[in-house]
């Protein structure tokens, strides 16, 4: 996914990671290359966490990573409601 928000252009990038046992969406900014925020789905738990890597990240810009997480992260059964 990639949007814009107050001027500034991001890209997720969706990773596994098995040392946290789960899956990870991580929010770039894409002019700096840097990863900003990310969401964790630990399989593990079955819950959802989130670090932020920059002060001050607008609400919308974590918003959006969210909506997205819920959606590229959540194991299909979840989905489904099993």
């Amino acid at each position: 996914m990639q949007f814009t928000d107050h001027g500034r252009d991001y890209r997720t990038i969706r990773a596994s990671d098995s040392k946290r046992g789960g899956m990870a969406l991580q929010l770039v900014a894409v002019r700096e290359g840097t990863t900003v925020a990310e969401v964790f789905y630990s399989d593990t738990i079955g819950e959802f966490t989130i670090s932020v890597f920059e002060q001050d990240l607008p609400l919308t810009v974590i918003e959006h990573l969210t909506q997205a997480a819920r959606i590229a992260l959540l194991p299909e059964k979840k989905i489904h409601g099993m």
